[in-house]
């Protein structure tokens, strides 16, 4: 049987990246599915439009609580920690209170192999970091805002490059190691959480502003983040992404990018300069990154099965349905359009 889902998304960027939360009408664990059929449904409340608090999620006021708790703990976070000498338990506070967190919308199982993957990812920075002598903090992670790790400037474009794509990399190979296991063990929560590590590779990727992609962009040439500025508005006018923090990043990656342009940037000339050979390294290296998670994505696809192949049935989602349609048939001066999708 089909699924119904609530179409309002929150995508949220994760270490510079995002994941997609969706609100299901089923306590089952998500199970995303290739093909979406979409039905626009009316529904109706009574407090003049808005949604109906009786029919709210009861983790939300919760998971909230714990966002507020948490951002304002990390807000304070060096001096705690310094203080109580566990600074350095910071990074495995900050994954508890994220998973935690998570768990109100997408259950421990999924939540910690969310936040298990972007740890890998961040770990791949923290190696090149490491590599390089480049001193910098424990990272932590901030619920629905993502993973910060803070460093010091970078000698040149291309160490900087380099750690830019150190945490992609270690990202995908963890992706890849949790499909692989989904394949052997035909998991599907493992085929979900695969699709969730090579999504937010991916739009790490995107040659936008302070993203891993927009730095690999600007030691390339600075007209490879124009065309990152351009593509990043093409999905921001067609819909595609309608995250605020995404907008965010789009005007600091124009500033940034126009600057330079213009010769007004913070860096001298020099810090860009790199022999040839350097420069194809990190272009071949960021290109075939891009084009392995995209068929690694296409295969995973492939190999998963959807809610219907599963005989999955949503408890009492026939009686869901037909009331919906019933009452868009009936339509209504107080009616809110909300869009719900069929997977």
């Amino acid at each position: 049987m089909l699924r119904l889902v609530s179409t309002r998304i929150m995508r949220v960027p994760v270490a510079r990246s995002t994941f997609t939360g969706r609100t299901f009408l089923s306590p089952r664990a998500p199970l995303p599915s290739k093909k979406i059929l979409r039905l626009d449904i009316r529904t109706f409340s009574s407090n003049g439009g808005g949604p109906d608090p009786k029919q709210q999620r009861p983790g939300m006021g919760r998971a909230a609580l714990v966002t507020g708790l948490f951002a304002a703990l990390t807000g304070k976070a060096k001096f705690i920690f310094t203080g109580l000498k566990l600074f350095k338990l910071t990074p495995v506070l900050s994954m508890i209170g994220t998973s935690i967190t998570y768990s109100f919308f997408f259950g421990w199982p999924y939540s910690v192999g969310m936040v298990s993957l972007i740890f890998v990812h961040e770990a791949g920075h923290a190696l090149a970091l490491r590599y390089y002598g480049q001193p910098f903090s424990p990272f932590v992670m901030v619920p629905f805002m993502g993973a910060v790790i803070v460093s010091g400037p970078p000698k040149n474009a291309w160490q900087d490059s380099v750690v830019a794509i150190a945490g992609p990399i270690t990202g995908s190979l963890g992706a890849a190691a949790v499909g692989a296991a989904a394949v052997t063990m035909d998991s599907q929560l493992l085929f979900a959480l695969a699709d969730f590590g090579y999504m937010i590779n991916l739009f790490n990727l995107l040659p936008i502003g302070s993203m891993d992609g927009g730095r690999i962009a600007n030691a390339i040439h600075p007209l490879v983040s124009c065309l990152g500025i351009a593509g990043g508005g093409a999905l921001l006018y067609t819909g595609a992404i309608a995250n605020p923090i995404f907008y965010l990043i789009m005007a600091s990656g124009t500033f940034t990018t126009g600057k330079r342009l213009l010769g007004y940037d913070d860096v001298p000339p020099s810090f860009y300069q790199m022999p040839f050979k350097n420069k194809a390294a990190i272009s071949s290296a960021y290109l075939g990154l891009i084009g392995c998670l995209l068929a690694a994505q296409d295969l995973n696809s492939r190999s998963k099965k959807s809610p219907r192949q599963l005989g999955y049935r949503g408890e009492g989602l026939d009686e869901k349905i037909n009331k919906l349609l019933a009452d868009d048939e009936g339509g209504g001066a107080d009616a809110d359009t909300t869009v719900f999708r069929i997977e």
